[in-house]
């Protein structure tokens, strides 16, 4: 019997309480049954309850450092009195048995102002202490004065790193260990008017204290508490000069890796090389993140030069997953709701990819400006996650818009820059739904840079045939058999009517549709032309033109209409189209499509600092808000140009939302800031030719309705909010999982109106959305990753709809962002974030994993 089978047994047997006094785990098992009796028939009567012999017992003690205490309740109130500290030390050994017993790490109070952030890798050669050192450059240019410790007492190498030699042993750990009279760290790095990094090295480079740092190495295996008593020593000289403490631990299972911890907890920066030998390490893993429950940390991993991010992902996809479901477990035991549900999704963020930088080639720290792009953004998530991602010195200019707005500032977005530049020769514009396609179409043609042709039926202007209309109805039947005529007539029509009035160019197509033209269409349309200059007509509410039936149908027509414009020079140079369309229905394999758009197309989305510019201004014009944080309204004011074009930082953005929202949601104990992002996220590909799996994509329609929902919370399809909406200064935590609830709802029922055009599970169209509501209220309940075929036959006992549509439609549901693929696991899927709620899936925790051996 070894260790973790002798537990299971006593556990079994009743009270079971452990205490570490170092280098022994006591396990007291109290029991009144022991009143009377000598310690021999104790031990006897135990072994015979767990069924081993004394001897094996004994055995089992001895080899796992684990010292049995048989006693009643009055003889453990006298051995273990609670007015003297009954632990003393902390280690591996104690954290895994008290995973086994789920018991609560105790750490050591340290002061609110002072941030401590840990560095640790199970295996060495993963960037770890590049990553702390550049992490401390960076933060001491933002004001922060940091003290940085060498904690890797068999390879310190951070005076390497930084480039610096230790000469006094004042500024060293050992000599804090050996209690010198005063400590010294050496500045490495100092910022003009800003922040500066200190080094607490490991030893003094000295040969002469080869022998001290020896004995120091001993010493720390055989007396961890010297770890301890030196980590209090540390804060309580670092509290009044420093902003943060970044320690870098040894890898592998050093003896004073958990002293540090305990002693001063923080989140934990886990360094992880995806090669799987981290696997026989998960439970020592597990006991790092243990350490601060309230923000475990994040894990960083390293991808290779020569592999593209969105390959790295899915070929580690099972790893990765692993380790997020383990944080996501972790962060959940602090969760005020049992039944709370966090898996790997909802915590993704917590995962960094840092992809390769030849900036490391000429420098051990290169500077924040010679960072790739990419590789900053890693940095500045990598600090929101960390909670360190605020300026210490931040001289804010008070600007003072000019100009009327519109309802809700536009954020401009790269795709909007691009777009505004006169004669820019991009077609296509491809987004999901909500990721503010028809916002585009109105911007381009208040700026006249577009003419609206074909707009969705909310459109509020007078200019172009609305989708649908009973004019476009007609047409579509008309041309079922010849569908580029439909295009090329209402593109005659608009060429007459000079500036595509709606009532104009609605009479103009309907005379169209009674005649035939004969072939002889073009060269009217090339008549036309000739009199006026270049014209752009701009296209939209494409997805609710046609039935589900003919809806690819009359798409592929388009593309081929305006491949022949494109072809022909008499047409292509006076004339240009913009095709606003959701990303699923450009991506249908429709001929040579690849080679048309190559060059001329813009994908839409919206990354984290886009989209929490976005928030900022659109609540700015919420008077609730107003009312409510002018503070909050104050700031926005000073930053609003730089919301308004979207480079406000995530960071900066952050800061002002936490002005309004509390730090962490009671219902799940996640970080505000993880839940804005994860909740609301959509990482599905979007971009065939360079996508990243990893980066979070965003619908502003989403957000919009949730500050709303926040702003004014009437009853809603998930429930009424009965209780106030402000809690201790902030937005009630309930009442944020309310409103994500509502948008998340909102935005189906949006999408549901367009699958009605996209799915076809009956002929008429009544019967058609009535299916398809059924069908989408038929996932209520289903758990979720979930093997597709068993899947569609619940559903399909559900709803009665025949299988193979069933089939198609969640596959017409996969190009929308509702499923995806389970990476590793062929023939299974998951729900998206954003439709995890609103069709009332469940997290199932307990589904398989490939590496579980099930």
């Amino acid at each position: 019997m070894n260790a973790a089978q002798l537990l299971k047994e006593a556990k079994k047997l009743g009270e079971i309480q452990t205490i570490f006094r170092f280098p022994y785990v006591h396990i007291i098992y109290l029991s009144p049954k022991f009143q009377n009796i000598d310690d021999e028939e104790r031990e006897i009567s135990f072994a015979q309850d767990i069924n081993i012999s004394v001897a094996e017992l004994r055995t089992t003690l001895l080899n796992s450092l684990l010292s049995l205490r048989l006693l009643t309740s009055e003889e453990f109130a006298l051995e273990y009195p609670e007015n003297r500290p009954r632990e003393r030390g902390h280690h591996w050994l104690s954290s895994l048995i008290e995973q086994q017993f789920q018991k609560s790490v105790v750490n050591d109070q340290v002061s609110k102002e002072l941030k401590i952030v840990h560095f640790y890798g199970y295996k060495g050669g993963q960037a770890r202490s590049t990553l702390l050192g550049l992490m401390s450059t960076v933060l001491a240019e933002d004001g922060w004065k940091v003290l940085v410790i060498d904690s890797d007492i068999e390879a310190p190498s951070l005076d390497v790193i930084y480039g610096r030699t230790s000469g006094s042993i004042l500024g060293t750990l050992l000599g804090v260990v050996q209690s010198v009279a005063e400590i010294k760290p050496e500045r490495v790095k100092s910022i003009p008017l800003a922040g500066y990094v200190d080094l607490l090295a490991c030893r003094p480079t000295s040969p002469d204290f080869n022998i001290d740092a020896a004995a120091f190495a001993l010493r720390s295996a055989l007396e961890p508490m010297i770890i301890e008593n030196a980590a209090r020593r540390i804060s309580e000289f670092a509290a009044e000069k420093y902003d943060i403490i970044l320690i870098d631990h040894r890898a592998g299972l050093s003896p004073v890796t958990l002293p540090w911890m305990t002693t001063l907890p923080g989140p934990t920066v886990v360094c992880v090389r995806l090669d799987d030998q981290w696997l026989p390490a998960k439970q020592f893993i597990e006991s790092v993140l243990r350490t601060h429950i309230a923000n475990p940390g994040v894990f960083v991993s390293w991808q290779p030069d020569n592999e593209n991010e969105e390959s790295y992902i899915n070929r580690n996809n099972q790893q990765i997953e692993t380790l997020l479901d383990m944080l996501a477990e972790i962060i959940s035991q602090e969760s005020e709701d049992e039944d709370s549900e966090l898996s790997a999704v909802e915590v993704r963020d917590h995962w960094i990819i840092w992809p390769y930088d030849s900036a490391f080639r000429y420098s051990r720290l290169p500077d924040k400006n010679q960072l790739a792009p990419k590789n900053f953004d890693k940095l500045s998530s990598l600090r929101s996650i960390l909670n360190i991602a605020s300026k210490k010195q931040i001289q804010n200019n008070i600007l003072t818009p000019s100009g009327a707005t519109d309802e809700g500032d536009l954020i401009h977005t790269d795709a909007l820059q691009q777009l505004l530049i006169p004669d820019n020769s991009i077609s296509y514009i491809f987004g999901r739904k909500g990721t503010g396609k028809t916002r585009l179409l109105k911007e381009l043609a208040k700026a006249e840079i577009g003419e609206p042709l074909l707009v969705t039926a909310d459109n509020a202007e007078d200019k172009g045939l609305k989708s649908p209309s009973p004019e476009l109805s007609t047409a579509i039947e008309r041309y079922r058999d010849t569908p580029e005529n439909l295009w090329w007539n209402l593109l005659l029509a608009a060429l007459e009517t000079k500036t595509t009035s709606r009532e104009l160019l609605r009479e103009n197509f309907s005379q169209k549709l009674e005649q035939n033209f004969n072939g002889t269409i073009i060269n009217l349309i090339i008549d036309q032309l000739n009199q006026s200059p270049k014209r752009t007509f701009l296209l939209d509410g494409l997805e609710t033109a046609f039935d589900a039936k003919l809806t690819f149908t009359y798409i592929e027509s388009l593309f081929r209409f305006i491949q022949t414009i494109e072809s022909d020079d008499r047409l292509s140079n006076r004339l240009q189209f913009k095709i606003f369309l959701r990303t699923d229905l450009a991506e249908r394999g429709y001929q040579n499509i690849e080679q048309q758009i190559f060059g001329k197309v813009i994908y839409l989305n919206w990354d984290t600092q886009k989209i929490f510019n976005f928030i900022l201004s659109r609540i700015r014009n919420i008077n609730w808000y107003r009312q409510n944080f002018p503070d909050l309204i104050k700031r926005i004011e000073e930053k609003r140009e730089d919301i308004r074009r979207g480079v406000l930082s995530t960071e900066e953005c952050e800061n002002l939302l936490l002005m309004a929202f509390p730090e962490k949601l009671r219902r799940n104990n996640l970080a505000t800031k993880t839940f804005l992002k994860t909740y609301f996220a959509d990482s599905a590909s979007e971009t065939p030719e360079d996508s990243t799996t990893d980066k979070l994509r965003y619908y502003p329609r989403i957000f919009d309705k949730f500050i709303q929902v926040i702003a004014n919370p009437t009853s809603t399809d998930v429930g009424s909010f009965t209780g106030k909406q402000i809690e201790d200064g902030k937005i009630d935590p309930s009442l944020i999982v309310i409103a994500h609830e509502a948008a998340a709802k909102d935005y189906l029922g949006q999408l549901r109106s367009e699958l009605n055009y996209l799915i076809n599970l009956a002929d008429h169209m009544s019967e058609n959305e009535q299916k398809i509501r059924s069908l989408l209220s038929a996932f209520d309940g289903l758990k979720t990753p979930f093997k597709l075929d068993q899947c569609i036959s619940e559903l399909a006992e559900k709803t009665q709809i025949d299988k193979s549509k069933i089939r198609n439609a969640i596959e017409s549901m996969k190009r929308v962002g509702m499923f995806e693929d389970r990476p590793k696991y062929t023939g299974e899927l998951r729900v998206g974030r954003l439709f995890k709620s609103s069709l009332r899936m469940k997290y199932n925790r307990k589904y398989p994993h490939k590496d579980s051996g099930n």
